[in-house]
C-alpha cells in the first residue's frame, strides 16, 4: 500500500462555523492523504463557500453535492466517489490530531494479511467548560491508562496497539475500499439508526473485524451533548433500534435497560452545566440555562 492511500470522506450540512478548521487540519497531512471529498448535503449557509476556498489551495480536496437529504445518503455518495485504497470517514466538526493520517497508514501497511476489514478511533469532545476532567478522569481509571499514555507505541517501535471491537465511531472511522464494497448493499439507508453501529455490524457480520486504535484519538464538538434531553432521548432511542435489526436482541435489551437509562441521568446533570456556561464571558449563571436552544438534527 502506498504512503499516500487515504481517501477522507467529510459529510457536511450547513457547518460553516467548523468545516475550515477541519479541512485545514487535514491539508497539513497531505503526504498520506491521496483525497479529502466533501459532501455537501444541501447546505443553505457558506459551507460550499468555504470548501471552494480551501479546493482553491489544494488540488486533492474536492466537493461532491447529494440532494437526498441524511447523513447515510451523504456518506455513501462520499465513499463510492472516492478512489484510495483505504476510506476514512470524519464529521465536519472533527479535529484530526497530526499524526491521524500517518498512524492509519503504517497501522494498514503493517496489516500485510489484512486481518482488519476496518478501524475506528475514539472522539473526545473539545470546548467543553469542565475542560478534560471527565476524560482525565476516565484516563486514571483506566486499566490501559500506562499503555495509552505512550499513543499505543513503544519506543522500541512495537506495534501500533489495535483492539477488536463490534462496531465502529462515526466520527473517526476508516474501511478498507474492498470492505465497502463488500457491505455496500448491506448497510441501511434507515436515519433512525446509528449508521456508524450498522456499518460496523455490518463489517463483523460479512466476516471482516474492526479494529480500535486509540493512537488515532480525534477531537469532537460537544453540540450533541447541548441537545434537549426529549432530543437526546430520542437520538440514544437509535442504538437498541439498531441493535435490533441485526438480531442482537440481548445486546438491545442491555442498552435499553441499562446503558439507555444511565447515559440519560448522566446527560442531565451535563446539561445543566453545559447550558449554565457562557461561552463568549466564561462564567457560569442559573440564568443562562433559560436561554433558549436549538437541537441537532437527527443524522
Amino acid at each position: 500500500m502506498d504512503s499516500k492511500c487515504l481517501s477522507v470522506v467529510v459529510p457536511t450540512f450547513n457547518e460553516e462555523e467548523v468545516i475550515g478548521e477541519c479541512l485545514e487540519r487535514l491539508s497539513r497531512q497531505l503526504d498520506h492523504i491521496l483525497e479529502i471529498v466533501v459532501v455537501d448535503n444541501n447546505s443553505t449557509d457558506k459551507t460550499a463557500d468555504i470548501v471552494a476556498t480551501f479546493a482553491e489551495r489544494y488540488p486533492e480536496i474536492r466537493m461532491i453535492s447529494e440532494t437526498r437529504q441524511g447523513l447515510v445518503f451523504a456518506r455513501n455518495a462520499g465513499l463510492d466517489a472516492s478512489t484510495g485504497p483505504a476510506i476514512a470517514r470524519i464529521d465536519s466538526d472533527t479535529r484530526v490530531p497530526s499524526h491521524w493520517a500517518a498512524t492509519i497508514v503504517e497501522f494498514l501497511q503493517s496489516d500485510t494479511d489484512h486481518r482488519w476489514a476496518a478501524l475506528c478511533g475514539r472522539g473526545e469532545a473539545y470546548g467543553l467548560p469542565y475542560g478534560t476532567a471527565l476524560s482525565d478522569l476516565k484516563e486514571r481509571l483506566s486499566p490501559q491508562r500506562a499503555r495509552r499514555a505512550s499513543a499505543a507505541r513503544s519506543d522500541k517501535g512495537d506495534p501500533i496497539e489495535a483492539k477488536d471491537v463490534p462496531v465502529l465511531y462515526g466520527s473517526n472511522m476508516v474501511l478498507r475500499r474492498e470492505t465497502w464494497l463488500q457491505i455496500r448493499e448491506r448497510v441501511s439507508l434507515r436515519r433512525d439508526l446509528f449508521e456508524d453501529v450498522d456499518t460496523g455490524l455490518c463489517v463483523q457480520e460479512s466476516g471482516g473485524r474492526n479494529a480500535f486504535l486509540p493512537a488515532i484519538t480525534v477531537g469532537v464538538s460537544p453540540r450533541r451533548m447541548e441537545t434537549s434531553m426529549a432530543g437526546f432521548v430520542s437520538y440514544m432511542a437509535c442504538l437498541p433500534r439498531t441493535l435490533l435489526l441485526h438480531r442482537r436482541f440481548g445486546w438491545a435489551l442491555l442498552a435499553s435497560v441499562v446503558y439507555l437509562p444511565t447515559v440519560t441521568a448522566l446527560h442531565a446533570a451535563r446539561l445543566m452545566v453545559i447550558r449554565a456556561y457562557d461561552k463568549e464571558t466564561g462564567e457560569f449563571a442559573v440564568k443562562n440555562v433559560l436561554r433558549p436552544t436549538h437541537d441537532r438534527i437527527m443524522p
